[in-house]
């Protein structure tokens, strides 16, 4: 598909737009990505040919399957919404991807609307306000949840709950820093470490223990690519300094603590201590993983339905805190699918991060440090899933999308260098 094809262009000039908008409001995003798939699918229709979409036909097939088998099938059915029309958006993506220069800008713009939204979360922290605006009386852009139940003091920047942002720049972070560190030009450097400072702020300031845990994890990755022992050593040993200013006993931590900002090891140590009332989303996230369990166990092929679980766990399993998702990805996957859906669509996050990884000595230079930067972000992400759930929301479903569809592609795009042809530099 040539460059020049203005039909192609008006295609390729949605997707940057919504990509741009994306952790700012889906209504931009949402509607650029589907004018995109609309217009693309006038010229070419999704074909088995294209592997990534025929595993994920099979997929969609079972996801059907359990939407109308499933505890209340039309609830179920529109909770398709949270994955079907993302598979066509992955779909799209590769195919609009045609070369490495269009991979390298659709990753700009992804820095770019990170940027914007790491931004926003860092003055939401210091300032300790919120903000709103309305673009055409209709448009409403938020900066921090209007939430009140005890998250002001928390960064949600353009999402509702902190925990959602902390997904978000848990996918972008890495991709910011491994643009950092690649040697491509110098505004993509700028970007990429602006972005990275900026979101990582962010991200600690969520207050999210399990975001804290899955980007030291992301950004371990990246580091060990890169051979910073030296950074890798002085991480571990502020993880160390945190954990240590949390569970050590009076007078033994007093000095730790006298080193570590309390707010990072006072958030560790309410998550073990039974007497305080942040222990309660511990005890809630431990009951929605034994509900979970049980209810994968009692449908364990076809599941109860999809967007199902918060009234499954509810009406028979008596849940006292109705929450919409089981705070853990793969028990949540595994309630609503059963194992064998539910695994199959883990299973090619996998498939996706495995291929990548195998192609990542032979990719272009420029490609080889986004595809780095990809791979840790989905990890980080899919690590982060472990303890909470949150493609619930359409543009962290759509980010999440976006970093596989890449990742796929520009593994597609792999070329054969000569050994040692671009060594790892150092991020810092």
């Amino acid at each position: 598909m040539p460059l020049s094809d203005p039909i192609d262009q008006f295609r390729w000039r949605l997707l940057l737009a919504g990509t741009l908008t994306l952790p700012i409001t889906a209504i931009f995003l949402l509607p650029c990505w589907g004018i995109a798939l609309i217009r693309h699918l006038f010229l070419e229709r999704p074909n088995a040919q294209h592997q990534a979409l025929r595993y994920l036909g099979g997929v969609s097939l079972g996801l059907i399957l359990t939407a109308l088998v499933g505890y209340r099938p039309l609830d179920s059915l529109l909770g398709l919404f949270n994955y079907l029309p993302f598979f066509l958006f992955f779909w799209l993506i590769t195919r609009l991807v045609t070369d490495e220069q269009r991979a390298l800008a659709l990753l700009r713009a992804m820095l770019l609307g990170a940027l914007l939204t790491g931004t926003a979360g860092v003055i939401e922290w210091l300032s300790g306000q919120n903000w709103q605006w309305k673009i055409f009386g209709f448009l409403e852009i938020t900066v921090g949840s209007q939430a009140d139940d005890g998250i002001w003091d928390r960064v949600t920047s353009f999402f509702f709950w902190p925990t959602t942002a902390a997904a978000y720049f848990i996918l972008v972070a890495p991709l910011g820093l491994a643009f950092a560190a690649s040697h491509g030009a110098l505004l993509g450097r700028w970007l990429g470490g602006l972005s990275s400072v900026m979101t990582l702020t962010a991200l600690v300031g969520t207050a999210s223990r399990n975001a804290w845990g899955a980007v030291v994890l992301a950004l371990g990755i990246l580091l060990v690519y890169a051979r910073r022992w030296l950074v890798i050593g002085l991480l571990g040993v502020g993880v160390i300094l945190v954990l240590a200013a949390a569970l050590l006993p009076e007078p033994w931590g007093d000095p730790v603590r006298a080193l570590v900002p309390e707010f990072l090891w006072r958030k560790v140590l309410d998550t073990l201590n039974p007497g305080n009332k942040a222990f309660e989303s511990t005890a809630e996230r431990l009951e929605s993983w034994q509900i979970a369990w049980q209810m994968a166990l009692a449908h364990p092929l076809t599941g109860w339905g999809l967007q199902m679980f918060p009234f499954v766990s509810v009406d028979l399993y008596g849940k006292q805190a109705p929450t919409i998702h089981a705070h853990n990805l793969y028990l949540h996957y595994w309630a609503e699918q059963g194992f064998v859906v539910g695994t199959a669509l883990v299973g090619f996050y996998g498939w996706t991060i495995a291929k990548a990884l195998k192609a990542l000595p032979r990719s272009s230079p420029h490609l080889r440090w986004a595809l780095v930067g990809l791979i840790s972000g989905l990890i980080g992400y899919l690590c982060f899933g472990l303890f909470d759930v949150a493609f619930h929301d359409s543009r962290i479903n759509a980010q999440f999308w976006l970093s596989l569809a890449l990742t796929w592609r520009i593994t597609e795009l792999a070329k054969f260098t000569a050994p040692g042809s671009d060594e790892p530099s150092g991020l810092l």
